[in-house]
């Protein structure tokens, strides 16, 4: 009887263990390209290459990340959760942008969460899809796809208050990092897609802003 009671136990803290394990939040890098396509024959995506870059990297650990862009007028994006504000970083200036992330910057019309048919580095995703017009103005009416992996977990607690962006609404979704990013405006398509993920440590020291930056508070 002690014997079957004692194999039960261990089960349970088996079983226990390995589900605090898979919920264990996702610490690492993914590498993003970007694809900018015209759906309009006079829309010069060029515009978007010198703002964004080409590539980028995004770094995650405990509600705070980062976008390092490559070779952009934007060299960055950096989100700190304990502020629930992000700061634009400037390729060529001191000059940072702070963005109040508690503040909605747009009005969602419309949000869906479905399976996504193919996989993406091997891994299953769902998709976030948000339907969407700027804050308090009728038009026009774009699209954000997030294409989020179960395999890159995170607590949606960070992002709870998190309206800009909508981030409150599709990580409490999604409750997972994306691997492919899409806006849809009515004149072209911008897509982060990841060529590389895994988990990695990332120094807190990611996150911090330089000392000699010049903050500008976007209202």
């Amino acid at each position: 009887m002690k014997s079957t009671f004692r194999l039960a136990l261990l089960t349970l803290c088996f079983f226990y263990t390995v589900n605090l394990t898979a919920q264990k939040e996702f610490e690492g890098v993914i590498k993003y390209r970007h694809i900018v396509k015209a759906k309009k024959d006079n829309y010069d995506v060029n515009f978007d290459y010198i703002a964004l870059g080409k590539k980028s990297e995004y770094y995650y650990k405990n509600g705070n990340y980062k976008f390092v862009n490559h070779d952009a007028y934007f060299a960055g994006d950096l989100y700190l959760t304990a502020q629930t504000a992000n700061y634009l970083l400037l390729s060529k200036s001191d000059t940072v942008y702070r963005v109040d992330g508690t503040v909605t910057d747009m009005d969602i019309m419309d949000v869906e969460v479905k399976d996504y048919e193919e996989k993406i580095l091997g891994h299953s995703c769902k998709v976030v899809i948000l339907k969407i017009i700027p804050s308090g103005q009728d038009g026009p009416v774009s699209y954000r796809r997030y294409y989020c992996s179960a395999d890159f977990p995170i607590n949606p607690e960070y992002f709870a208050n998190c309206k800009g962006n909508a981030y409150n609404v599709i990580y409490e979704k999604s409750r997972s990092l994306p691997l492919r990013i899409e806006f849809e405006w009515p004149d072209r398509l911008i897509t982060w897609e990841a060529y590389e993920a895994g988990p990695q440590k990332v120094n807190a020291k990611t996150f911090e802003i330089k000392k000699k930056a010049v903050i500008v508070p976007i209202k």
